[in-house]
């Protein structure tokens, strides 16, 4: 299909910028370094340069054929537009660890909290008395949910919602599959209540993935070579890959919990029982994206805003318009939607959006259109989905996922990152964190 661009995360889409760059290593591993670091995403970024800068010599390795995980830049399938397939928003701006980065290389960013919200019933804009009925849902939902929260709830969203308000669907798209990457039944009131507020949130034209490979670029990372077994009986830690082994004294892991869940680096011995529960009380959750290219027509809708509409179940795509003025709009949608058109393949995802649009916009649309895509993280092997949040009834988690393996295995990741988790700042934060632990421990 033409305007089916694969935005699944192989090489068949060129990366853009510098989302691909990290230095040459050496042909055969450091020997013996201090610390191994296995992926070269924030977390694992963040570590490795933090440890650098100690003096500790360090070796990471990275399954992918490039560096920044879940934080990726395509600048090419769409005409020259910059477009993250993962992370796109500074949130919580005012703490995370990338502002001041950014700014200090001059990244060009914007204020998402003053964006509009376009609402439509069909093919029509909502009413004065349909947008009080969805403020009505929002507000209730979030109400019961903070209230379940605070009371320590460990309990599953949907017991909570209000189900008989006309618009509540729309209220949990956003605050389940859209946010959370999961559907109501599948997260927990006290994790949701836990995590920090995404405000204020600023955006990045140029793209969060290509600040992520900047920020890495100086980093020795061997690419394309993932870990095989983790070894850790005895003192010290070898991790095996298909290049060889490397011994060290400690190691830090940073790959999505996905690939923990899916046994993907063997244990030798095994995890302890406490960390496995943790790895099984935190499933990846999904949020895909599909990018739609136009024109140039606008359809009178303001750029950096969100289009919405009466949804009459979670099976919903909501789109951000034109950011930063590109003609582009990015539908959104997530939990087990996205799972379903990630298992049906780009085309049906790419379908899907279009469907949504045409409604609200109706068929002229079509002639607009110039190309499309539909992000692939829930069958990336590398990922498995986009980021972890807590079931029902496994709130304590998170913190056991942070807890060290007799402080030879460390973890790190958004997983491991309490209020920041599920973000790239927070991501960030868990490998600056894990690294000052590691190298106080190294004495």
């Amino acid at each position: 299909m033409r305007h089916a661009l694969s935005l699944s995360l192989t090489r068949r889409a060129v990366l853009g910028g510098l989302a691909a760059l990290a230095l040459p290593f050496p042909r055969a591993f450091a020997q013996d370094p201090d610390v191994v670091i296995i992926g070269a995403g924030a977390a694992g970024l963040a570590a490795a340069r933090t440890l650098i800068d100690k003096g500790r010599s360090v070796v990471v390795i990275e399954a992918r054929d490039r560096i920044g995980g879940r934080a990726w830049t395509d600048s090419t399938s769409f005409g020259g537009i910059p477009f993250d397939h993962g992370c796109s928003w500074l949130h919580t701006s005012n703490k995370n660890p990338w502002t001041p980065i950014a700014k200090d290389w001059n990244y060009t960013l914007e204020n998402h909290d003053k964006g509009d919200e376009t609402v439509f019933v069909g093919n029509r804009h909502a009413n004065d008395g349909e947008l009080t009925a969805y403020g009505r849902a929002w507000d209730k939902l979030h109400d019961n949910l903070a209230a379940a929260g605070r009371a320590g709830k460990d309990v599953s969203a949907a017991s909570i919602s209000p189900r008989g308000e006309s618009w509540i669907w729309v209220a949990e798209s956003w605050t389940g599959p859209m946010s959370m990457g999961k559907d109501l039944e599948d997260f927990s009131c006290k994790d949701w209540w836990n995590l920090a507020d995404d405000e204020p949130n600023l955006m990045i034209k140029e793209g969060f993935g290509t600040l992520v490979a900047r920020y890495g670029r100086e980093i020795p990372v061997r690419l394309s070579t993932p870990a095989k077994r983790v070894q850790w009986s005895g003192s010290g830690v070898t991790v095996e890959t298909d290049a060889g082994s490397i011994k060290a004294k400690i190691c830090i892991v940073t790959v999505p919990l996905g690939v923990l869940a899916a046994e993907a680096i063997a244990f030798d011995p095994p995890l302890p029982d406490w960390k496995k529960d943790a790895i099984g009380g935190l499933p990846m959750g999904l949020l895909a994206k599909a990018p739609l290219q136009f024109d140039g027509e606008t359809f009178g809708l303001p750029a950096n805003s969100w289009l919405t509409y009466k949804a009459d179940s979670t099976e919903a795509c909501f789109f951000f318009v034109r950011p930063f003025g590109f003609d582009m709009m990015i539908g959104f949608l997530g939990g087990k939607c996205a799972w379903d058109l990630t298992r049906q393949g780009d085309a049906a995802g790419v379908d899907f959006a279009k469907e949504k649009l045409r409604a609200m916009l109706g068929s002229d649309m079509d002639k607009h259109f110039v190309a499309g895509g539909f992000t692939g993280w829930g069958r990336d092997p590398w990922s498995l989905g986009s980021y972890a949040s807590v079931k029902p009834g496994s709130y304590p988690a998170r913190a056991a996922m942070r807890k060290p393996v007799e402080n030879r295995l460390f973890f790190a990741g958004e997983a491991c990152a309490g209020e920041f988790a599920e973000t790239c700042g927070g991501a960030m934060r868990s490998g600056l964190e894990t690294a000052a632990t590691v190298e106080a421990l190294l004495g």
